[in-house]
């Protein structure tokens, strides 16, 4: 997916900004790079990849406002590779401008933009006579790992890896204020962002009968239902989760982050964002949704109750209205609260 430009990023002497695919500076850097492993592998037939068809993103880092510095990611077209792999292509600093950190900063941008896209793992090859480049992935945390792709039986190949942890988004907010309806909202966001993501009205997975009074709610289900479900979306390629869920106990943002963990990535990265609607709305809305009788009722009560619980709580990283406003308004600012515009 061909991202549009944003607004530059600046990371110390560093200014990094998207590209398009057919940017002449970044094709001029690539030039530049060719020509470098040409000479490093003694291969003067060498000629580089340039077209990424299936592209996440493309920068170019200027320094006083020299373009300096090139990467490119895209999900991975190989099918020994996972679902959810991002390959780093083209990492590219000018010489004259090494030492400063660039790599460092342009690695950096890629990593975020994998993250945001729902990538489970990064990977990336090189080779043995770029060892200032093996090293800066070392550091940066990523492991060896098997050859990959055309690179599979190639001498002097390496092959590196970094696993990213699950990104989780909890939509909370008390009945009828709409959590399941800003939570589709953007995974719908997301799917046309081309990003890998799954989303669960997390209620449907603990509704269970008879419940008891030490775990009235059923939370050791819901916990338990999305440890088995994580390793089924890892394994698919799915980075993101967007969950509908009341959150009104403190530990249970770490109890996400455990049931979604691996051990490879380790805890999960949890945002909440809580949904509100004045009490009008929010009865209006249960009204048409729940049955006439006891649900209704219930829901009527619940929803005072639990508001109240959840102004006082307080467990959000973020507050969203849905007053009046289109559900992907809504979402769009719940994603941008949570850091994942």
């Amino acid at each position: 997916m061909t991202q549009t430009p944003r607004p530059a990023t600046a990371s110390a002497a560093l200014n990094v900004r998207r590209a398009e695919p057919d940017d002449v500076d970044a094709h001029r850097l690539w030039t530049s790079q060719e020509r470098d492993l040409a000479e490093r592998y003694d291969d003067p037939e060498l000629v580089l990849e340039t077209a990424f068809p299936t592209l996440v993103g493309s920068w170019v880092g200027d320094e006083d406002g020299v373009p300096v510095a090139t990467l490119v990611a895209r999900w991975s077209p190989y099918p020994e590779t996972r679902p959810g792999d991002l390959e780093l292509k083209r990492l590219w600093v000018e010489p004259t401008h090494r030492g400063r950190g660039h790599s460092k900063a342009m690695m950096r941008v890629a990593e975020e933009a994998a993250r945001r896209a729902g990538a489970t793992r990064i990977i990336l090859e090189t080779g043995d006579m770029q060892p200032e480049a093996n090293a800066l992935y070392a550091r940066m945390g990523y492991h060896r790992m098997d050859n990959y792709g055309e690179y599979a039986e190639e001498p002097g190949s390496m092959c590196w890896a970094k696993d990213l942890p699950t990104r989780v988004l909890i939509i909370n907010g008390t009945m009828g204020a709409g959590k399941t309806t800003t939570a589709a909202a953007i995974h719908d966001l997301l799917g046309e962002r081309g990003a890998r993501s799954v989303f669960v009205d997390a209620d449907y997975l603990c509704q269970a009968n008879p419940s008891g009074p030490e775990d009235p709610h059923h939370q050791s289900v819901l916990f338990a239902s999305l440890a088995a479900l994580s390793p089924v979306w890892r394994a698919r390629g799915y980075g993101l989760v967007v969950l509908a869920r009341v959150v009104e106990d403190g530990d249970d943002r770490a109890r996400y982050a455990s049931a979604l963990s691996t051990a490879d990535a380790g805890l999960a990265s949890v945002s909440v964002v809580r949904v509100t609607a004045s009490p009008a709305t929010r009865a209006a809305r249960l009204t048409v949704r729940e049955p006439e009788g006891y649900w209704r009722e219930l829901a009527l009560a619940r929803t005072v109750e639990l508001e109240g619980i959840l102004e006082e709580l307080r467990l959000d990283d973020a507050v969203v209205g849905t007053e009046g406003r289109d559900r992907l308004e809504v979402a769009a600012e719940a994603l941008r609260a949570a850091g994942w515009d």
